[in-house]
């Protein structure tokens, strides 16, 4: 089962991979995961077809000369490389900085020390953002306190 799985797998990562370079967009595999897996996938067929014909000339009377116990360890070992490259997720594309003019973000951050209750030489920090809705931390900080009415 793990074969024909694998060989699907493979079969459709290629097919992707090819149109992901031509496209120059990330791909979630590279060639050389691709070959990694195909490897495996033939090392483990070789295995099984060589172990299946030692088995076929054993009388049904007889000890078995490949345990099932041994078939899913050596299965075992395609599986988890298949999943690992499977459950993998594309990775986030690059962006390219825009260049622009000069935004509001790229403004200086305001520091004033009059009119604000601040002491003298003081700075009062902003929040990044729109300068025009901004209200000083220390301001926001004092705000958040209770305050005695009685």
């Amino acid at each position: 089962m793990w074969n024909w799985s694998t060989r699907l797998f493979l079969q459709e990562a290629r097919q992707n991979l090819t149109a992901e370079i031509a496209a120059d967009l990330p791909s979630k595999w590279t060639k050389e995961e691709l070959d990694g897996l195909e490897k495996t996938l033939r090392d483990h067929e070789s295995w099984l077809s060589e172990w299946v014909e030692k088995q076929k000339s054993v009388k049904s009377y007889e000890d078995p000369v490949i345990e099932t116990t041994e078939m899913k360890a050596r299965a075992k070992v395609l599986e988890n490389h298949l999943h690992r490259l499977w459950k993998r997720k594309v990775p986030k594309a690059v962006k390219k900085p825009k260049t622009t003019s000069t935004t509001a973000t790229d403004e200086p951050k305001e520091t004033s020390a009059e009119g604000d209750g601040a002491e003298d030489g003081a700075e009062t920090i902003f929040e990044e953002g729109s300068n025009e809705d901004q209200i000083p931390l220390q301001e926001e900080e004092e705000s958040t306190q209770p305050h005695d009415e009685l």
